[in-house]
């Protein structure tokens, strides 16, 4: 009998001892936060999918962490694959647009597995090991949405056909594509939203809406830090330069008011920092951030177009930062 105690890299011995397939998968289960593709090699993203001048649509080389099951129970699968050409797929429609979505899926003999397909004489095809990656054609409509793939398949991406389309080259890149994440690894910085605005007064009655957002989705649940440039000053300088005043600055997350931090401004032209920590579930979130006059009679922003850094160089006028930091476990 297999031990549920074994260590990677060690076959089973004649007393069954060892890694059998099952432990393997559990193993590389602890190693990703969740399944998708892995990043890219040297010469091209992994497993991105293109158009041609056919139906048929070409996917490069790739690795990607597929689940055995949909609760993740009985572990990961890293399956690598060739380039190869998936379809062909039947032309657009003459009136509608339809989602085609492309899949990968990896086949395991110990579950009797099939791949997809029939015999010449209508029978099943036989289990297999085999790793397939293959297209489902989706329906036609106003406002199509992407059909169901096989059983045990793996989202690879999802392509939008035009009306009339004769080529999957016309066909665009559809929805968000999921990337395996190792365990807790940083995400580094997902977006930079930019204001880019120079002289913008401070609105009176104060406008509170988020005037910068930005919408990110996170496989696990993640550690965020929002980031705020603010380079603001009084509207003019006067001869004894003590004018100032106090902004609110406040972070929103999916449309609420997350948390505020306070600016004072003065008559100098200073870029300033504001941070928000903030953990979020595992999903797609909205960021914002929001600005306006708390006390004096107003600021306005400054901009120039000399800022690679956000260091405060020059001037970056209002800017969010969205950092992720990390797995939140």
């Amino acid at each position: 009998m297999l031990t549920e105690n074994s260590a990677l890299g060690t076959p089973p011995d004649s007393h069954g001892d060892g890694v059998s397939a099952h432990m393997h998968r559990r193993i590389l289960r602890y190693h990703w936060d969740n399944p998708g593709i892995v990043g890219q090699d040297p010469h091209d993203l992994s497993l991105h999918i293109s158009g041609r001048d056919d139906m048929s649509y070409d996917v490069t080389r790739g690795l990607c962490v597929l689940p055995r099951d949909e609760s993740w129970s009985e572990g990961f699968y890293e399956a690598y694959v060739d380039k190869c050409t998936v379809g062909p797929v039947a032309g657009g429609d003459p009136s509608n647009p339809r989602i085609d979505v492309i899949w990968i899926r990896a086949n395991d003999l110990d579950f009797d597995d099939r791949p997809e397909g029939e015999n010449a004489d209508g029978s099943l095809l036989p289990p297999t090991n085999r790793i397939e990656v293959g297209v489902t054609q989706g329906t036609p409509a106003k406002t199509p949405a992407e059909p169901a793939i096989p059983e045990r398949a793996w989202r690879l991406g999802a392509m939008l056909v035009p009306a009339g389309a004769t080529k999957t080259a016309s066909a665009t890149p559809y929805g968000d594509i999921d990337y395996a994440t190792p365990y807790g690894a940083e995400m580094g910085i997902i977006a930079r939203v930019a204001e880019n605005k120079d002289g913008q007064a401070s609105s009176n009655p104060p406008y509170k809406n988020p005037i910068l957002n930005h919408t990110a989705f996170f496989p696990t649940d993640r550690n965020i830090l929002l980031h705020a440039y603010l380079c603001v000053s009084t509207p003019t300088k006067t001869s004894s330069h003590n004018t100032r005043g106090v902004a609110a600055v406040q972070f929103y997350v999916d449309g609420e008011k997350y948390t505020t931090r306070k600016v004072e401004y003065t008559e100098a032209w200073v870029t300033h920092e504001v941070t928000a920590s903030i953990q979020v579930p595992a999903g797609r979130h909205t960021f914002g951030l929001a600005m306006y006059n708390e006390e004096g009679n107003g600021y306005v922003t400054h901009f120039s177009h000399n800022d690679p850094d956000d260091r405060g160089n020059y001037y970056v006028g209002r800017v969010l930062v969205i950092k992720d930091e990390g797995v939140a476990r």
